[in-house]
């Protein structure tokens, strides 16, 4: 365009379209570093430098203050009250050290953290002072991840975008073609160069990647949501049904023993809780947790191995699906898990634990029945109870105020998923799952499976067909030779603590796990949520921001294309100027940055979702 100018001699324009085009990419360049400066201040703030007291392997001298992008592993920093976290540590010696953590999960209020804790970079120093051991460089610590995750997550293309990537590969041959065809029919090449320059999709093109990128940025600052790639934020803003896991989900994950009723006429509980304790503490599920600490107390008790709260070895320690699990001790074989887990093991559920099960049910409480076996026999009955997160009635509602279907998935038993969900107001309620069962939920709910697979009931199935469904998939189609998958027909959420949900998470179209810091990047979902306080509020508000920004690009769109229309239909007629056509491309493309960084202000209080 600018050669065009200068070849017709219109040197104004020339000098004109020269300043607007430099203009436009200056203003480009300033929209990506007002994301990427949003970016740094939510993941670094004011953090440059840290206090070393030694180097790795050194001995300890003077106190020097070192670039954090200079302290390897190995290195003693020393932490006060105000500073931020320099990189990943573990707390060598501890002067009543509070962290806040709220940047990473959300949580309100600081943790404590005694000696031998591991500390993450960004989070706060509350109160106290601390000496602490870096585990890993600036780049290799927790800031450094999340800040690559969420510049892979803007580098990523949402089936929007690519559409209209494809749309621009067309489009710009035909508008210069279109261009050229109309100087030639007119004989003018000033009418040709200002229909080329006002059709340029620049304005089209940027109408999502910036929105894209702001919606990152606010929901790993304020909401700590990290949302992993542009496809996994579209599919939060179309999101037709949510399946929620129960434990650690609607619930809090903190199980506590309420009561144990011993079985065995010469067993002692007390030995049963340890021997319990023992294999419970190879596993990771909350209720082990639970098992553990109602004898230990804490890891720290036990971990050296010595001491009245040591727990005996454990050999063959395996987990039975998500229903259980087990391992040898003295020769004896010691396990624990669901009635499932009975039927899977072979052992035969006695009278007595079925009745003190409906003593307990007849209390009208939401509780997990565990069952401790030794070899062949159930030797003790354990009521465990986990309290709902305050805040889910209130995200259930919220949820379903966006119009979204909500259903309960649960391995635990069908009676305890339905108090709870009851509790929290969703009514599609699925108890004794196995993995496998909410991933085929999963597809179902898309239309990837037939909802004729497996119509069969079997005794153990919470609902036809949902019992090892690709198994059964597979037989279908070896018998016909058709496959059963269609187009999907819904956009299924799985919203789960990554534990046992692995299968569904992958298998969503948006999978949502809610983690520890240590854990914010886990594999298995596209949305990771920290666990921290309001943590199913702080989701429905990322799913209101999701589809806010949605929006925001089709508004994008209609304006960039009717823009580019106007501006063509003036240009064939003539009435539009070289300067004019320049001005309109340049202003169109402005007005479209200005909008998409509308994100970086919008307010995400509670209040909005009501």
């Amino acid at each position: 365009v600018l050669l065009g100018a200068l070849f017709l001699g219109e040197l104004r324009e020339a000098a004109t379209v020269a300043l607007l085009i430099s203009a436009s990419e200056w203003i480009l360049s300033r929209a990506h570093g007002a994301v990427e400066a949003a970016l740094q201040q939510s993941l670094v703030g004011a953090a440059t430098h840290a206090t070393r007291l030694a180097a790795a392997g050194a001995p300890r001298g003077s106190a020097v203050a070192v670039r954090i992008v200079d302290l390897p592993p190995g290195d003693v920093v020393l932490l006060r009250c105000g500073e931020v976290i320099p990189t990943d540590g573990r707390v060598l010696h501890s002067g009543g050290l509070m962290v806040d953590e709220a940047s990473v999960t959300g949580e309100a209020l600081p943790a404590d953290k005694p000696v031998g804790s591991l500390l993450l970079s960004g989070t706060l120093v509350a109160a106290g002072v601390a000496e602490v051991e870096c585990t890993a460089r600036a780049e290799d610590s927790f800031q450094g991840r999340m800040q690559s995750a969420v510049n892979e997550a803007r580098c990523s293309s949402s089936q929007t975008e690519e559409f209209i990537n494809r749309f621009a590969a067309v489009y710009t041959p035909f508008v210069v073609v279109g261009s050229t065809l109309l100087a030639l029919i007119t004989g003018d090449l000033s009418r040709g160069l200002t229909a080329l320059v006002a059709a340029c999709p620049c304005a089209i093109v940027g109408a999502a990647p910036v929105v894209q990128a702001c919606a990152f940025v606010r929901l790993l600052s304020d909401l700590q949501v990290l949302v992993k790639n542009a496809r996994a934020l579209e599919a939060l803003a179309q999101l037709t049904k949510l399946a929620v896991d129960k434990t650690g989900t609607l619930t809090r994950g903190c199980f506590e023993l309420s009561e144990a009723s011993v079985l065995a006429p010469d067993g002692s509980r007390e030995e049963l809780l340890k021997l319990l304790a023992a294999v419970e503490s190879r596993d990771s599920h909350p209720l082990a947790g639970c098992l553990v600490r109602s004898h230990v107390g804490c890891a720290a008790a036990y971990s050296d191995g010595k001491g009245p709260a040591a727990l005996p070895a454990v050999d063959n320690f395996t987990r039975v699906e998500s229903m259980g699990v087990w391992g040898i001790i003295g020769g004896k074989v010691i396990g624990a898990g669901s009635a499932g887990f009975l039927e899977a093991m072979a052992i035969d559920l006695p009278e007595e634990a079925v009745r003190q099960r409906q003593v307990w049910e007849a209390t009208g409480s939401a509780f997990t029945p565990v069952y401790m076996t030794v070899d062949d026999d159930v030797v003790m009955v354990l009521r465990l109870e986990d309290e709902v997160r305050a805040d889910a009635a209130a995200a259930v509602a919220c949820f379903q105020s966006l119009g979204i279907q909500l259903a309960v998935l649960s391995g635990d038993t069908q009676r305890a998923a339905d108090v709870v969900a009851a509790q929290v107001g969703i009514q599609e309620v699925l108890g004794k799952l196995k993995p496998l069962d909410k991933q085929a939920w999963v597809q179902r709910k898309q239309g990837l499976l037939d909802t004729g697979v497996g119509d069969e009931k079997e005794p153990s199935d919470p609902e036809p067909g949902l019992k090892f469904p690709l198994l059964r998939t597979l037989e279908r189609v070896g018998q016909d030779g058709s496959s059963t998958t269609r187009r999907p027909q819904e956009v299924v959420g799985m919203l789960g603590d990554g534990l046992n949900d692995g299968p569904a998470l992958a298998a969503a179209d948006v999978g949502i796990a809610i983690s520890s810091g240590l854990q914010l990047t886990t594999e298995a979902a596209d949305v990771v949520l920290g666990s921290g306080g309001s943590v199913l509020l702080r989701f429905a508000r990322a799913v209101r921001l999701a589809r806010r920004c949605r929006a925001l690009i089709t508004q994008n769109l209609v304006f960039a294309f009717t823009a580019k229309l106007l501006a063509l239909s003036l240009a064939a007629t003539g009435d539009l100027t070289l300067t004019l056509g320049v001005l309109c491309d340049t202003g169109s493309l402005l007005l479209v940055l200005l909008n998409s960084l509308r994100p970086l202000f919008w307010a995400l209080e509670e209040s909005r979702l009501q």
